[in-house]
């Protein structure tokens, strides 16, 4: 029998994701066949899935805290990762028409927020249903953790090396403050490529890889890469 749940997730889905019958893909967008039967919690599919619009499927890492290669995940909000399966389309512009490419593409792995997405029992395997735009990091290779060279963040997002924390003085030694709104100081080491408009142009960021900067502790999403503090900000 039907759970309500399942009955409500199976009528959500349509607006997320399509299939098709056998193990055909899409034509605008390729999905890599995960088994020969394809399920989602206990209902058997035709056919893969396949996401639509702007949304990619990712299949989830195991949970933990503090990954083999050292990627500490945010206290404040702990995140998840884990590798692309099937990537949208993109979405289309409401105004334009036009189709805004996806930043992302099928194998890659991702880090985003906890409590972003859908999440889905695939092929007897934890999935995520994430909006392109949630995707905190994403980063080429074999291995499940990146490192400072190979993590890149998306469109607007930039990625700062932490240098100094309020009330930190450049010996290291900290100083009591009850100010909590004090800027903190980052280096760049990573940019999107820009926020794009409604053309699909992407608008160019105001900073170089290297420059220095100051910002405010606010919607930051916080990770630790090989032992290091670093955090991903919007840029204004």
């Amino acid at each position: 029998p039907t759970s309500p749940g399942m009955l409500l997730l199976l009528a959500a889905l349509p607006t997320l994701l399509a299939f098709e019958p056998g193990c055909r893909t899409s034509r605008r967008q390729s999905t890599k066949p995960l088994a020969a039967t394809y399920t989602i919690d206990q209902t058997t599919l035709d056919g893969p899935l396949v996401p639509l619009s702007n949304y990619v499927l990712i299949e989830v890492d195991d949970s933990r805290d503090t990954t083999s290669g050292g990627i500490v995940l945010s206290v404040k909000e702990k995140a998840q990762s884990g590798t692309i399966v099937a990537v949208g389309p993109g979405k289309d512009d409401k105004e334009t028409g036009v189709t805004l490419p996806m930043p992302v593409t099928q194998g890659q792995h991702v880090l985003w927020g906890r409590y972003d997405g859908a999440e889905v029992t695939y092929c007897g395997k934890p999935h995520t249903l994430l909006r392109d735009n949630d995707i905190a990091l994403v980063w080429d290779g074999d291995s499940r953790d990146p490192t400072a060279d190979t993590a890149r963040v998306l469109r607007g997002n930039v990625l700062l090396k932490v240098l100094r924390k309020p009330g930190e003085l450049a010996s290291g030694l900290v100083v009591a403050t009850s100010d909590d709104d004090l800027p903190l100081e980052g280096r760049v080491v990573a940019k999107g490529e820009g926020a794009l408009t409604r053309e699909g142009v992407p608008v160019p960021i105001e900073v170089d890889i290297g420059d220095c900067v100051k910002f405010r502790d606010f919607s930051t999403t916080e990770v630790t890469i090989e032992g290091e503090d670093y955090v991903i900000v919007g840029a204004p």
